[in-house]
C-alpha cells in the first residue's frame, strides 16, 4: 500500500498527522527544519520530483512554497491536498470563510460569538484552531479565518458564504507581488452562496447584520460581544496593547484610528512585505527593539526614532514619564523575537505590571 506524505510540520502538519493516524493511513513527514522531527522515524529527507514519486497523496501545510522544490511544469501534476479541501470533504456544517489583510480575526471573533447566541458555531483556521483537529464537530456553522497561504492551495471552493475585510500589501516575500497576493485572497469568493466585501471597519455591525440575514430570530439588542485580546486592547489608562498588529497596514490603521500622538513601540521581522520605506506620522517618539531592530531602522522614517536590544530598556525610559501615552503596535510578524503575537502581547503586559503598577 502506498504511503502519503505530510509536507511541513507546523500546526497544520501536526493536525494532518492526527487525521492520518486516526484514519490508519501510513505517512512520512518532510520539513526543512529537521529539529522539528526529533524522535520521528517516518522522515523524508529530500523533497523533489523523484523523492515524492512513491507517495499516493501529499498533504501540504499552508506556508510551504512548492515552487522552491518543484519545477513549474510539475506543479500542476502534484496530487496535493490542503487542510481546507480535507475539511470541506469531511465536515457537513455551513461554512463561512473570512479573509483580508486586516480585521479578519476580529470579524471571525464577532461572527462566532453572534452565531452562538442564536445557533451553534465554532471558529477555526488561521485564528489559531486547526481545521482538522475539529473536523468531526457537529455544530451548524464553521467560521473559518482563511489566510492567503491556505486559499492559494485550496483546490475547490466549498464556502457557503465568504467575507473579505480588505486587501492591502502583505506577504509579498511569499507571493512575489501584490497581484498574486490579491488573487489568492479572491479565491475565497463563494461559488454557491454570497460574498461580502466590507466597506467599513465596524466589524461588530457587519457581524450582526450578516448573522441577522441567515438567522432572523437573532436579538441584536441583547448582544454584548467581547473583543479579541491584543487587538487595540486598552490595558490601563493611556496604554494600548496591539500585539496582534503583524503588518504595516494594521500599524498605520492603529495610529489613524486612535489619532495617536504619544510613544509608539515597534518590533518584529519586516521582510514579508518587502517595503523599502515606511513613513510614521503622528507619534511623538518611535521606539524599536528586538533582533530585527536594524532592519526596521533602515525602513522606518520618523524624526525621533531610537533602538533598543529589548523591551525592558524602553520601559526603563517610559517609567519616568508622568503621563503615559503608549501604543504597542509591532506592525510585523514576531520573527526571531517571539513565537507568536500572543507571547509578545503577554510579555508587554508583564513588563507594564513590573515597571508601572
Amino acid at each position: 500500500m502506498m504511503k502519503s506524505l505530510i509536507i511541513g510540520y507546523g500546526v497544520t502538519g501536526k493536525s494532518f498527522e492526527k487525521f492520518l493516524t486516526a484514519n490508519s493511513i501510513a505517512f512520512d513527514i518532510f520539513d526543512e527544519d529537521i529539529t522539528k522531527l526529533e524522535n520521528k522515524k517516518n522522515i523524508l529527507n529530500y523533497l523533489n520530483n523523484e523523492s515524492i514519486s512513491d507517495y499516493e497523496n501529499l498533504y501540504i501545510s499552508p506556508g510551504i512554497q512548492l515552487k522552491k522544490y518543484f519545477s513549474v511544469s510539475n506543479l500542476g501534476k502534484l496530487n496535493y491536498i490542503s487542510d481546507l479541501d480535507l475539511f470541506f470533504q469531511n465536515n457537513k456544517s455551513l461554512k463561512i470563510g473570512v479573509t483580508g489583510t486586516n480585521g479578519k480575526s476580529t470579524l471571525v471573533n464577532y461572527l462566532n460569538q453572534t452565531l452562538n447566541t442564536v445557533s451553534s458555531s465554532v471558529a477555526l483556521g488561521n485564528i489559531g484552531n486547526p481545521l482538522l483537529d475539529n473536523i468531526n464537530h457537529t455544530k451548524k456553522y464553521t467560521v473559518i479565518e482563511a489566510s492567503s497561504f491556505q486559499l492559494e492551495k485550496m483546490k475547490k471552493n466549498h464556502f457557503d458564504f465568504s467575507i473579505i475585510t480588505n486587501i492591502q500589501n502583505d506577504h509579498i516575500d511569499y507571493h512575489g507581488n501584490y497581484e498574486n497576493y490579491k488573487n489568492a485572497k479572491l479565491k475565497i469568493c463563494s461559488e454557491k452562496g454570497k460574498t461580502i466585501f466590507c466597506t467599513t471597519d465596524d466589524y461588530q455591525a457587519i457581524a450582526k447584520g450578516f448573522v441577522l440575514g441567515i438567522e432572523p430570530t437573532l436579538n441584536v439588542e441583547k448582544l454584548n460581544l467581547s473583543n479579541l485580546p491584543f487587538r487595540l486592547q486598552k490595558i490601563s489608562s493611556g496604554i494600548i496593547n496591539d500585539s496582534k498588529s503583524t503588518n504595516s497596514a494594521s500599524l498605520l490603521y492603529a495610529i489613524n484610528k486612535l489619532n495617536f500622538r504619544g510613544d509608539l513601540i515597534i518590533c518584529g521581522n519586516p521582510n514579508k512585505e518587502n517595503y523599502k520605506e515606511l513613513h510614521i506620522k503622528g507619534p511623538r517618539r518611535v521606539f524599536i527593539y528586538g533582533k530585527h531592530r536594524n532592519e526596521l531602522l533602515n525602513i522606518l522614517k520618523h524624526e525621533n526614532i531610537s533602538t533598543f536590544v529589548n523591551l525592558d530598556e524602553i520601559f526603563n525610559i517610559l517609567k519616568n514619564d508622568k503621563n503615559k501615552d503608549i501604543l504597542f503596535s509591532p506592525g510585523n510578524p514576531s520573527g526571531n523575537d517571539y513565537s507568536n503575537f500572543i507571547e509578545r502581547g503577554q510579555h508587554f503586559n508583564n513588563l507594564k505590571e513590573k515597571y508601572f503598577d
